[in-house]
């Protein structure tokens, strides 16, 4: 897993050539008119390789024609020749593959303007042109109606009215222009053995159907300071849930402590509401070990022994190579494959990024979409305990602090972009919604306390909250793992299934509408 962040700064996604290769596949995606068929390019030297992946095997005869329109002009250092697949979704071997060398190409398909006045050869050009609309809407399986969206139903009639005769009769003539069996000359494959060297074989491009990520709350694992409450053996944490934690693409969580040796904390821990943790920085590789991929550090103890703390705490998870997110203005980017998924961590505090910073936030998400197909987002927000299980559209305060509207804050969020909202902090579970196509969890509950989080009714009722996104970030599948906190504060397999009950109601109970079920064994169903 290769992961990098950016702190007030643009990452290597961002170069203009990025931006070029994200411009071309808008340009085809727009042309296909057809949001059932995902478009991606990747470079691999000396190919670029574009790939069109569909339920249905997409129409080679209509994705090259757009993709060498497209890419006529494309030039990159190292890069000789393209290589163009089509695929189901969910398989790994190409349909058919097209391959030729970076040359000058004439456009295939160009705009359809018709103009106020028709001369033969426009009635000639369009003409062809509308038959190349016509054979493509026909081959994605699209209706007729609306000319792709150029013209509507009357300006369609007048148009096709205008052409008359000589548009239908060109029609009839040329109805095989884009298939297989009556290809385009101009399309076919150039013999490339004699200008490139030839590979073993085309890589399949490095690109999922998409990505699962397993997602828990707020990880105390136990504390030394004022005293010692850390077991023996630390592999105790997550022995018993091990197993579920696996599986996935990534791994998130939240780290509600610090790894350091710093002595002094800023807390006054001899008042009662006053909680600092911090625990031995060797327990780092205990979040290697078990699979996490990333943690956030965006709550409101990752700053009880200061900025030293604060700062040892990312530097002794980096070391292990797990991610941190949480910085101020940091935007965490991991690759899964070629694929890139950026998260974010919030807080409400000035010292993370702020829920309540609504204009700030939405400026890191929409940075963050140029440069990912897939936005989370870490929040750790809302009052704390049994009684603050409901969630509502308003400003939430725990003893005198503001913590923030996560309801308001996460329909803002995913208007500026985000796809899934991993909610935490209060300690108990929330209920779930989908807006969008896009998930949100309004808290995951605790996952770890050992001998510092209560336990006690509901407060021990946790969850692994596991999640299915394509490359565009909309909820495909989802499943609540229900997870049990002894008194203890370790986690482990609830076979009652406690914290499905839990969510369901209370999803029922505070979103009616939402577009989803949970079933009794926690799958969650889109309606």
């Amino acid at each position: 897993m290769e992961w990098s962040k950016s702190v007030g700064r643009q990452p290597e996604a961002n170069h203009p050539q990025t931006r070029n290769l994200e411009a071309r596949i808008q340009a085809i995606r727009w042309s296909l008119r057809s949001d059932a068929i995902v478009v991606r390019m990747q470079e691999h030297a000396p190919w670029l390789q574009v790939l069109f992946e569909a339920a249905f095997i997409p129409d080679r005869s209509v994705c090259i024609p757009l993709a060498r329109r497209e890419l006529q002009d494309y030039t990159r250092a190292g890069v000789r020749a393209i290589v163009i697949y089509g695929r189901r979704l969910g398989e790994q071997e190409p349909q058919w593959t097209y391959k030729y060398p970076l040359k000058e190409f004439p456009p295939t398909v160009a705009p359809l303007q018709p103009s106020a006045v028709e001369t033969p050869q426009v009635l000639k050009k369009a003409s062809k042109q509308l038959l190349v609309r016509v054979s493509a809407l026909s081959l994605l399986g699209v209706s007729l109606g609306g000319v792709w969206g150029l013209l509507d139903h009357h300006q369609f009639r007048a148009y096709t009215s205008q052409l008359g005769q000589t548009l239908m009769t060109r029609f009839s003539q040329n109805l095989d222009y884009l298939t297989t069996s009556s290809p385009d000359p101009s399309l076919a494959e150039t013999n490339l053995t004699e200008i490139l060297p030839e590979p073993p074989e085309i890589p399949s491009p490095n690109l999922p159907s998409s990505i699962t990520i397993k997602a828990v709350g707020d990880i105390i694992p136990g504390t030394n300071y004022p005293s010692h409450r850390l077991p023996p053996d630390p592999g105790v944490f997550f022995a018993q849930v091990q197993q579920e934690l696996q599986g996935v693409d990534i791994l998130f969580g939240n780290y509600e402590s610090t790894l350091t040796d710093h002595p002094y904390s800023i807390k006054d821990t001899s008042r009662g509401t006053q909680f600092a943790f911090r625990s031995p920085p060797s327990y780092a590789n205990l979040f290697r070990e078990v699979g996490f991929t990333i943690l956030s550090i965006a709550n409101n103890h990752s700053m009880d022994f200061g900025e030293v703390g604060f700062r040892d705490t990312i530097r002794h998870l980096n070391a292990v190579d797990v991610a941190t997110t949480g910085e101020k203005g940091q935007i965490t980017y991991l690759k899964v494959g070629d694929a890139t998924v950026a998260f974010i961590g919030f807080s409400t505090y000035d010292f993370h990024n702020s829920i309540n910073d609504y204009e700030g936030a939405k400026q890191l998400i929409r940075e963050a979409k140029k440069n990912a197909g897939i936005v989370v987002l870490s929040i750790h927000a809302g009052a704390e305990g049994v009684g603050a299980m409901r969630v509502s559209d308003r400003q939430e305060s725990f003893l005198g602090e503001d913590r923030g509207n996560i309801v308001r804050f996460s329909r803002e969020a995913i208007e500026a972009g985000a796809d899934l909202i991993l909610g935490h902090g209060p300690h108990v579970a929330r209920a779930i919604n989908i807006q969008d196509n896009r998930l949100i969890a309004y808290s995951l509950a605790d996952f770890l306390g050992y001998e510092t989080l209560s336990t006690q009714g509901a407060l021990a009722y946790s969850l692994i909250l596991e999640v299915e996104l394509n490359l565009d970030g909309e909820f495909l599948s989802g499943r609540i793992i229900p997870i049990h906190l002894g008194y203890d504060g370790i986690p482990r397999p609830d076979p009652q299934f406690r914290t499905v009950d839990l969510i369901r109601r209370l999803t029922a109970e505070d979103f009616p509408d939402a577009p989803l079920t949970i079933d009794e064994k926690g799958q969650i169903i889109v309606k």
